[in-house]
């Protein structure tokens, strides 16, 4: 665990001693916690006080799907996120939009920094491509599965949270009253055993034998909320999205190491942001984890008002949308083969990086990037940054902001349908998605 050399120490207790009289932190010392923080914001460093906002850590966060929907969909601004992406149009669309952000690889970074010592929230979208159907699917064969969920299995014990059950306890020794003499002699610490002294880069290294290096950021669903809590950060709880292909085996074996290191409950659950109002279709896994309450990401018994994706978009009933381009008949259907037309008077089809050669069949006109973000519940003036096809990728790989509201509010208590139809209501401009009036107080 990687701690502050004594000057360093110095810089936060300065810098502790200005708050501490309620004067500002002077300049030259937040550079200096800046660069001992790096990459993380130096205000990280000083222990997190009653009151203040709590922190997160957003992984792989892209242009702020997440973001979006804690604080533009469901109003809580409570929070202190700093969010990670590879993808610098992506960091800059969500920087543009007032979301922190670091442009690096979520891999190289260590989850046990000094600076992260007070994080709350995790946040992971791993890239989903290695299991989705618009991919290749390799996250799907055997031979990585099996490296995949066997990292993820040392995970915890790098961690330290394995833990030697009760039961073996009372076999090994019938009767026994007191402290287990085994864990004694192996050194457990409050029915844990000890750290197995792997670094955060050799379990990462486990992984080198995949065949698509995508596959393995699905370990860092583990190793962040698990690396933080072993470094004594106050860790409560994790939000996870990935492909609706995602294997039931990586779910499970991601549920047991939380199990393992105590936390309270996972759950999961596959996803359609149509049914929950949004003007595209797109199925996603999401999964969450808590430490200190029952919260599970509740089945929609009943989808919202659809929306098209004409309403969406102001176009008049009856457009279709041409996604391909022109292609050979089907003489039996008299249409084109390989189904690259649909109807806009239902939920456009999923959006990906090719949507930007999408057309309106009837006069050729082709979707904005603003119009692609609004069909994944994105307000309008969103700024997306980037050429016209990182835009298109950008709003493609996003997480609907109206979705991420939906599983965050299970989180937080919060009650999501009224403040869901209520910008959806604003976004698609159109009054039925009210049914009843709402108490919209945070």
């Amino acid at each position: 665990m990687p701690e502050l050399t004594a000057a360093e120490h110095s810089a936060v207790t300065t810098a502790l001693a200005h708050k501490a009289t309620g004067a500002p932190i002077p300049a030259h010392v937040m550079a200096q916690l800046d660069e001992i923080a790096a990459p993380w914001p130096g205000r990280w460093l000083l222990p997190w006080e009653e009151g203040e906002p709590e922190r997160v850590v957003e992984l792989c966060a892209g242009p702020g799907g997440w973001a979006e929907g804690l604080r533009t969909v469901l109003g809580i601004t409570r929070f202190d996120i700093v969010g990670v992406d590879i993808d610098k149009d992506a960091c800059e669309t969500a920087r543009a939009a007032g979301h922190a952000r670091i442009c690096a690889d979520v891999t190289t970074l260590d989850p046990e920094h000094p600076a992260l010592r007070s994080t709350r929230g995790v946040i992971i979208s791993p890239p989903c491509p290695s299991f989705s159907t618009a991919g290749k699917r390799a996250g799907l064969l055997e031979a990585n599965l099996t490296i995949l969920c066997e990292t993820i299995a040392c995970v915890g014990e790098a961690a330290g949270f394995v833990r030697l059950d009760e039961v073996c306890c009372d076999e090994l020794y019938p009767g026994l009253d007191g402290d287990c003499p085994l864990c004694e002699e192996v050194g457990y610490h409050e029915g844990y055993a000890p750290r197995s002294g792997a670094t955060w880069a050799e379990v990462r290294a486990m992984l080198d034998g995949l065949t698509d290096p995508r596959i393995g950021l699905m370990a860092e669903v583990a190793i962040w909320p698990l690396g933080l809590q072993a470094a004594g950060a106050p860790i409560a709880w994790m939000a996870m999205e990935q492909s609706s292909n995602l294997s039931e085996r990586v779910l499970d074996d991601l549920s047991i190491e939380f199990g393992c290191a105590d936390w309270f409950r996972t759950s999961w659950a596959v996803l359609e942001a149509a049914d929950l109002g949004v003007a595209s279709r797109r199925k996603r896994t999401f999964m969450i984890a808590t430490r200190h309450k029952w919260v599970d990401i509740a089945p929609l018994s009943d989808a919202l008002p659809g929306t098209t994706m004409a309403e969406a978009l102001g176009w008049d009933e009856g457009e279709r949308v041409n996604t391909r381009g022109n292609r050979p008949v089907d003489p039996a259907t008299g249409r084109a083969k390989g189904g690259n037309c649909f109807s806009a008077d239902k939920p456009s089809w999923c959006l990906t990086g090719k949507t930007r050669t999408w057309v309106r069949e009837r006069d050729g006109q082709r979707l904005t990037p603003a119009e692609a973000g609004t069909l994944v519940s994105f307000r309008a003036t969103y700024p997306w940054q980037g050429s016209r096809s990182s835009r298109f990728q950008q709003a493609g790989d996003v997480v609907c902001p109206a979705v991420a509201a939906f599983v965050l509010a299970a989180i937080h208590g919060v009650d999501w349908e009224p403040r869901i139809r209520d910008y959806l209501t604003g976004l698609y401009h159109y009054d039925d998605l009210w049914a009843d009036e709402y108490d919209l107080v945070v």
